[in-house]
């Protein structure tokens, strides 16, 4: 049995109905601040009836309000349908489910308080509300809630709300006695002190007895004795504390120490690992478990974070009974799971869309993305959009070209609601670098290939960015006396070179991610942007971005020499060709050619020039005044730091909105 759609509406920022389809087993919901990710949670702990924090009570914040305050939902409804349902479980749900054994729960919340300002709950199993409603059957269902930023020392020390004591009351199940009559008998001792063992306490019994009668009077006096802890059953296990001792399998009880002294991350897990024991005894008592953690992955470092989730994967296998939905925002937990417990979570018009990528058809790249989705490229489940990169270079670079191309874009914008954000860091756009041409692998989280009718995707603006690369062309070798040299079979002898394109020339370019193009262009959230010529670097360069590139690979060239000094050159030109295209290729090409060379690779050169761009925008940043009137001439200069690509600038401008 396992919650398999969870509907809400009216129910914080949900005015709309919104459906989350959970798995059987574990869950974990990804997604940016502010996406929905907790009120999801909140939303089961309140049908589940968990009130261990309290949450049962709502308030008039709880209710959807629109930001004009112009609509406030007349009431929050949250329903539940379970599923595979064993013989044993359908009994016991049966007033809760259909005809084909699915059950149903429901919860509404009228927005009108009664005269004590309590809001009225209706919670009712199966279809309608007449249904025969049993108290007792919530009784087969726990629900456990770990919080974010859970103060983990408070639940593991001794007290009433100790997660230790909750554990203790379930171990012991009906077998108290043993218990109970042990600590008694330790009291009885103190208090009768019959061997004479405890005389400081009796003598300090009677101090008090004595001055109680001295003050009072024998008619209105009292008597106190003293023992050392009540024998109540519960009271005995909310006394009992956990101590601990960096590392396992120590016996000597003094070496123990108290769990105040404790990093925050272990006692977070000693924490979880109490809860987990508890979901083991749980599973011959319950015939569900729904465990809610928010944020497992607080004050714990990575190694620890990955320990965890694997760890947590395990036992909802084991566990038929239990249910786990976890919310995180760590690229390292995201990273170390199958993509099929992944469920990313975002907010679209008023509603929380919910997208598992189970349910994306992955096809034969599944396993890829399982394997390459590591904890840089899972950044993509927590971004607003996404740029695909073939390699390093453009990795480091865009962000610089984004804040030159949002400057230009927001030039004229100042003011309006069009305006974008001033970087991609700001956008919550993530630049991932996919290291080759796959785009496709990745693509498909995004764009739907095969048209089929499962047309599941990331609702993320997602642009790709991939180079033209025309092939070479065939040149014959000559010999020194200018004859065609032959090979064995008598065939001309020929060599490969790359061609440089000119300026508005459109070479057939040999990249096969090209083929993509048009299909991804044609969805929703994808488009793929190709450069025009050759590649990143010579494109950048022939826009008339000589001068600049020319200065930076002056300063990164190693020695003096025939390479400084055509650099120098270059960069003195200004970028100004007289529209002589044919010059402007023969310096790009030879930029182009002086990078990827072993004196200087091109991330390196791709790092010295996002510090030089870096330079020349915050530069411009610093000149803006505090009342910001000069903020167009700030955004025009940057915007003239670099002449950025078309194609770039559309994959930019894409993933920050869908321009």
């Amino acid at each position: 049995m396992h919650i398999s759609r969870l509907s809400i509406s009216g129910y914080k920022n949900t005015k709309e109905k919104s459906e989350i389809k959970l798995n059987k087993g574990l869950n974990v919901l990804v997604g940016e601040n502010g996406s929905g990710k907790t009120t999801i949670i909140n939303a089961l702990r309140l049908a589940l009836r968990e009130n261990e924090f309290s949450y049962m009570n709502i308030d008039e914040d709880d209710f959807y309000r629109s930001f004009d305050n112009k609509y406030s939902a007349p009431e929050i409804r949250i329903d539940l349908l379970f599923e595979s349902l064993n013989s044993d479980e359908q009994v016991t749900f049966l007033s809760w489910c259909d005809a084909d054994f699915k059950a149903q729960l429901h919860l509404e919340i009228n927005a009108n308080p009664n005269r004590k300002g309590y809001y009225k709950k209706e919670i009712w199993g199966g279809a309608a509300k007449s249904s025969i409603f049993e108290e007792e059957t919530f009784e087969c269902i726990d629900c456990i809630y770990l919080p974010p930023l859970r103060d983990a020392e408070e639940k593991l020390v001794n007290g009433k709300r100790s997660r230790l004591a909750q554990l203790l009351k379930k171990q012991y199940g009906n077998n108290k006695d043993t218990l109970v009559q042990s600590v008694s008998e330790f009291n009885k001792q103190i208090t009768n002190n019959s061997e004479n063992k405890y005389n400081e306490i009796e003598s300090a019994k009677k101090k008090i007895n004595t001055k109680l009668e001295e003050t009072l009077g024998q008619r209105l006096g009292q008597s106190i004795n003293l023992q050392f802890a009540e024998t109540t059953f519960n009271k005995i296990v909310e006394s009992i504390k956990m101590v601990f001792f960096p590392g396992i399998q120590q016996n000597d009880p003094d070496k123990y120490r108290d769990i105040a002294t404790n990093s925050l991350g272990y006692n977070n897990l000693l924490y979880i690992a109490t809860v987990f024991a508890e979901l083991e005894l749980l599973k011959d008592n319950n015939m569900m478990t729904v465990l809610l953690i928010e944020e497992p992955e607080a004050h714990l470092h990575p190694q620890l974070q990955v320990k965890f989730i694997k760890y947590l994967e395990e036992i909802t296998r084991k566990l038929e009974h239990a249910q786990v939905v976890i919310t995180t925002h760590s690229p390292v937990l995201a990273s170390s799971i199958n993509t099929d417990n992944l469920i990313h979570i975002t907010q679209k018009e008023e509603k929380i869309i919910a997208t598992s990528l189970k349910e994306i058809n992955l096809g034969e790249s599944k396993n890829y993305i399982n394997r390459w989705l590591d904890v840089t490229k899972s950044t993509l489940l927590f971004s607003k959009g996404i740029i695909l990169v073939e390699g390093i270079s453009e990795a480091m670079l865009i962000p610089s070209l984004a804040k030159i191309v949002l400057a230009r874009h927001n030039k004229d914008l100042t003011g309006t609601t069009r305006m974008l954000p001033n970087s991609l860091e700001e956008a919550g756009v993530s630049i991932i670098n996919i290291n080759g041409i796959n785009f496709k692998h990745f693509m498909k989280l995004f764009v739907n290939f095969d048209s089929s009718t499962n047309s599941n995707q990331l609702p993320i603006y997602c642009s790709g960015i991939t180079d033209n690369d025309p092939p070479k062309t065939k040149e014959n070798i000559y010999d020194k006396n200018g004859v065609l040299k032959l090979d064995e079979d008598q065939e001309p002898l020929f060599t490969l070179v790359d061609i440089f394109p000119l300026p508005g020339e459109e070479p057939l370019g040999a990249n096969s991610a090209l083929l993509l193009i048009e299909e991804v262009n044609n969805s929703i959230w994808g488009r793929l942007f190709h450069s025009p010529l050759k590649t990143f670097e010579y494109d950048l360069a022939i826009e008339k971005n000589t001068s600049q590139m020319a200065e930076v690979l002056f300063n990164l060239w190693p020695k003096p020499g025939k390479v400084k000094t055509r650099c120098e050159k270059i960069s003195l030109k200004n970028n100004l060709y007289d529209e002589n295209d044919q010059l402007l290729a023969e310096d790009a090409k030879y930029i182009f050619k002086h990078i990827d060379v072993e004196e200087v690779g091109k991330g390196v050169y791709a790092q010295k020039l996002t510090d030089y761009l870096e330079l020349q925008i915050n530069k411009e940043w610093d000149r803006v005044d505090d009342t910001k009137s000069n903020i167009k001439s700030v955004y025009s200069n940057i915007g003239d730091v670099i002449k950025v690509p078309s194609y770039i600038e559309k994959a930019i401008l894409w993933s920050c909105g869908g321009e």
